[in-house]
């Protein structure tokens, strides 16, 4: 669960920054830079969902 926790945490920090960084640059190229760090910040917070999931109900038991 800490490792889930710990990539929620990561994730909504670079997300975090993403969103800063969008609001500095504002309408220019380097706002496409701002969206891809972005979404490697939702796609972490995405990954740590999925251990948190992945740690309540493990796929790998057999039924």
């Amino acid at each position: 669960m800490g490792k889930s926790f710990a990539l929620l945490v990561l994730g909504a920090i670079i997300l975090a920054g993403g969103v800063w960084y969008t609001i500095e640059v504002g309408y220019s190229v380097m706002a496409i830079v701002a969206a891809l760090i972005m979404a490697a910040g939702g796609g972490i917070i995405t990954w740590g969902l999925a251990v948190a999931a992945d740690v309540n109900s493990p796929t790998s038991h057999k039924i």
